[in-house]
């Protein structure tokens, strides 16, 4: 025997001590066998334990000798070894794959039965064995390290059991595979997978992705897969089946650009996950679904729960989100702001297509509070590009203040209850810093019962008619009702120069400046508001006659006492009389300009001019206040004395107090000349106002 396989092959080596001889009477069959022979191929030494060798008995008895079984084994056969061995062999898939894709481990045992014809071809064959600890490469530096199985294989059959291995924080346990080949070859599987993953690890997976390369995610948790391949033929890929299902027992999201929306309080950095079931699914029917369902949070304390459903569809992607809200949410256009003592959903469901997000539905409850937008679309730039209505009914301080219905068709459409009218001024103005609607150009109407306002002053029957040009008002008229003889008209309309004129008249002048803290405690009057407004900004002119201030500045209320009117004001608790305030504004994008305000009144008068900053919120304001006018009146008519202390002209003498209001919106300081000659600008103001009086 050895010397014919010498013959045969120059480069194989082998010592045998010696070979068993045995006759089968079953199979009717002779074989040979021998036990650790010593075989080296091409200077590798094979590991082999056991041989058998069958020949069938009528072939011997006509003097040929024709192998048609053969049974061996081995043990700890090293992958570089059979590597070393495979060089010789005929060039293959199979070939490529095990001299550049393995490195490492062993085949710890095998066993081989070969069913062979007198050529040597294999006509059957059954395996079975361990392998242990090799690193395979996938694809590119994808590399499986420590893999090792279980193996029984034939001809229509392969069983793998026992997988485990690791990749990248991923530890694989308890897999196992079934390969049934017929006609079509089917691939039935799972495994689990414990896994610990941070940014660079999940960059890894996720290469094409951009969301994975721009935010830091870390995250662990528990796995089962489950996969069913058909494959034909051909080898194509005909119907598969992808299950995940597990556990997220943590994860950290941290965003690259922070969440900072005005209708949230806080800013939003990261995003705590925990205890959070995970499911994933992937078929050929393309019922692609991920589902999560567990606890998040955005300052690593207050966890509530969320539900997220992603259908991973190509070319659309559908998702539906059900969420508790830990946030609180500050709706300003309808004066809402939310409890967070109170439990708040968000529900929505959405698609995405080609980088056009379709809102089908968001609906938020709080309590009995109910905001709902439907058919909300949002082109590449997330400006609204269409939508269908708009459903609100919401509560301040346990006072329904806002229910209406907003219909989206040929013409806006605005019709409810009641509204929450805060902040109707910069609506109508446009004088916002975003225009949600800047895709729209349409006529508007609005029809409401009633209008709300911190103020407890209540709008009746507003009727409005307008039209909306890139979503900013070009022109409107509207016309309400405070009570019997008080009314609210608003008018709004283009000059030939292409400005637009806002005119507004008001028998109640704190239903629209109650928000204003400047304008605080107002009481009585009339207003008159009327603004220029162009692309660079606006001047605008406000009037209020004949009107009391109730909760006057500590310092101006102190200042009364220094006269008799303003001290009879004080005692019958009707507040501080003005005869007439004139504010005249001019506003760009940077700052607001305060040409002048000047108030006269019996007690005290007032002039001031300076500045605010937008950006930064940065006020400088200076002025003259004359706390006791009736008392230069007295002084001015003492001769000689009286042209002393206070000049020829009425109003002009010592008893100014000159101020400045400095700072930044948390830090502002005022500082006071109480010995102060009365400014002539400001004598001539007051007189002019005096005399048109």
């Amino acid at each position: 025997i050895i010397k014919e396989i010498a013959k045969k092959d120059s480069k194989t080596k082998i010592e045998l001590e010696k070979i068993k001889i045995k006759l089968d009477l079953k199979k009717f069959q002779l074989f040979l066998s021998t036990n650790n022979p010593k075989i080296v191929h091409q200077d590798v030494k094979i590991p082999i334990t056991e041989v058998k060798i069958y020949s069938k008995i009528n072939k011997i008895l006509n003097s040929k000798i024709e192998i048609n079984q053969i049974i061996f084994s081995i043990k700890n056969f090293e992958i570089k070894d059979l590597q070393k061995v495979a060089v010789r062999i005929k060039p293959s898939n199979f070939k490529t794959y095990l001299l550049n894709n393995l490195e490492g481990g062993k085949i710890e045992k095998a066993a081989f039965d070969l069913s062979i014809n007198k050529n040597f071809k294999i006509l059957n064959y059954q395996a079975n064995g361990k392998i242990i600890k090799i690193n395979t490469k996938i694809k590119n530096n994808f590399i499986i390290k420590d893999l090792g199985f279980n193996f029984i294989i034939d001809k229509n059959l392969t069983l793998i059991n026992s997988i485990n291995a690791s990749y990248e924080g991923v530890l694989i346990s308890n897999g196992s595979i079934n390969v049934q080949r017929n006609k079509e070859i089917e691939v039935k599987g799972k495994f689990n997978s414990q896994f610990n993953l941070d940014e660079k690890q999940l960059n890894k997976f996720f290469t094409k992705v951009k969301f994975f390369k721009e935010n830091k995610i870390k995250t662990k948790g528990l796995l089962l897969h489950e996969f069913n391949l058909k494959i034909n033929e051909d080898f194509k890929i005909i119907n598969y089946d992808y299950k995940s299902k597990g556990d997220i027992l943590e994860s950290q999201l941290t965003l690259k650009d922070t969440i900072k929306k005005e209708f949230i309080e806080n800013s939003i950095k990261k995003i705590l996950i925990e205890k959070t079931n995970l499911e994933i699914n992937f078929n050929k029917q393309n019922k692609n679904i991920l589902l999560l369902n567990g606890l998040y949070s955005t300052d690593k304390t207050n966890y509530k729960k969320f539900k997220v459903r992603y259908n991973l569809d190509k070319k659309i992607q559908n998702y539906f989100i059900d969420l508790d809200l830990t946030e609180t949410i500050n709706l300003n256009l309808i004066n809402f702001q939310s409890n967070s003592g109170k439990k708040n959903n968000l529900k929505s469901e959405f698609t995405i297509n080609n980088n056009i997000l379709l809102f089908k539905s968001i609906d938020y409850t709080e309590g009995k509070n109910y905001i709902s937008v439907k058919g909300l679309k949002l082109n590449k730039k997330n400006e609204i590009k269409s939508i269908s209505s708009i459903r609100v009914l919401t509560s301040d301080e346990n006072k329904k203040n806002n229910d209406f219905t907003i219909n989206f068709g040929k013409k806006i459409f605005i019709s409810g209850d009641r509204y929450d009218y805060t902040n109707l001024l910069k609506i109508i103005s446009g004088d916002t810093t975003s225009n949600v609607l800047k895709n729209f150009s349409k006529e508007v109407v609005i029809e409401l019962k009633e209008l709300m306002m911190k103020s407890e002053v209540a709008l009746r029957n507003l009727n409005l008619i307008g039209l909306i040009e890139r979503g900013k008002f070009i022109k409107l008229s509207a016309k309400s009702e405070f009570s019997k003889d008080k009314y609210l008209d608003i008018s709004l309309k283009k000059d030939p120069n292409n400005k637009k004129i806002l005119e507004i008249y008001s028998d109640s002048p704190q239903a629209l400046l109650t928000n204003y803290k400047f304008f605080e405690g107002i009481k009585d009057g009339k207003l008159l508001y009327n603004s220029v407004i162009d692309e660079k900004g606006s001047a605008s002119k406000i009037t209020i006659e004949n009107f009391k201030v109730v909760k006057a500045p500590a310092f101006a209320t102190l200042l009364t006492l220094a006269d008799l009117s303003g001290f009879a004001d004080l005692l019958s608790g009707q507040g501080m009389s003005f005869d007439i305030l004139e504010i005249n504004l001019r506003e760009d994008a940077n700052v607001t300009t305060v040409d002048e305000i000047l108030a006269l009144g019996g007690s005290v008068s007032l002039q001031m001019s300076g500045y605010i900053e937008k950006k930064t919120g940065l006020v400088s304001l200076s002025g003259t206040l004359v706390p006791a006018k009736m008392l230069n009146n007295l002084v001015s008519r003492i001769p000689v004395v009286g042209n002393i202390l206070v000049g020829d002209k009425a109003g002009e003498g010592v008893f100014g107090v000159s101020f400045k209001i400095k700072g930044l919106p948390e830090n502002v300081k005022t500082t006071v000349n109480p010995v102060k000659t009365i400014t002539p600008r400001f004598i001539t103001r007051a007189l002019e106002k005096m005399k048109k009086n």
